[in-house]
């Protein structure tokens, strides 16, 4: 009995390039995937021209100036410099400017303004004190800085504020917004200084800062 081995057909030799491409392409596939370049960072980000970055952080080197470019070359200070490995980033603020006082707040007279005293007295263990009379008819609001608050003399009448401790600055101010003549008057008692305040016409005489030095010497501002 004679046993036939059926013998396999060989592969032909298209089916051998297609089993063969199959067995190169397969490793190659997971290599592809991982050799996907990166894609380059952007040199100008969209975000030093969207606020707060724009007015707070220089733009990158090399691009359009934001708004905190302009101000360095407009003249803006620099306060704060903070620096990244790549950047430089900077803070900037207006240049400073005296704030005005409020409106109808008299401000003591500073010593480089100040003429010469108007009136001399002689403190008592650093203190004074100061007798206001008003002979205006209007009411006439007063205050020692630090010592008291704001208070009201009617026309005609008067008051004495004891024991201020020196330096100490004393305001007038005529409610009806008229003209006041501050006006020193000899006083009998030490240690006393006495202030007028009179109607006035004249606009120089307009000024309602008293100053007593602690050597006595009495300023008008």
């Amino acid at each position: 009995m004679n046993n036939h081995n059926p013998k396999l057909p060989k592969p032909t030799g298209l089916a051998s390039a297609i089993w063969g491409s199959l067995l190169i392409s397969l490793p190659a596939i997971p290599l592809a995937a991982f050799a996907t370049p990166v894609s380059k960072l952007n040199p100008c980000p969209g975000i030093y021209y969207e606020e707060p970055f724009n007015s707070t952080r220089l733009s990158p080197q090399g691009c359009p100036p934001n708004a905190a470019a302009q101000r360095l070359q407009t003249g803006g200070i620099p306060v704060i410099r903070d620096r990244t490995p790549n950047r430089d980033r900077e803070v900037f603020s207006e240049p400073l400017t005296p704030t005005p006082p409020p409106i109808g707040v008299i401000q003591p007279p500073l010593p480089e303004t100040r003429s010469n005293p108007i009136a001399l007295v002689t403190p008592i263990d650093g203190k004074v004190d100061v007798k206001l009379k008003n002979n205006t008819n209007a009411i006439v609001s007063y205050e020692a800085i630090g010592h008291t608050q704001r208070r009201f003399l009617a026309a005609g009448e008067e008051i004495v504020l004891q024991e201020l401790p020196t330096p100490v600055t004393i305001t007038a101010v005529r409610q009806d917004k008229g003209l006041l003549d501050v006006a020193p008057r000899s006083a009998s008692q030490p240690g006393m200084l006495e202030i007028s305040l009179d109607e006035s016409g004249n606009l120089d005489d307009n000024l309602g800062a008293l100053r007593i030095q602690k050597d006595g010497q009495v300023f008008l501002n």
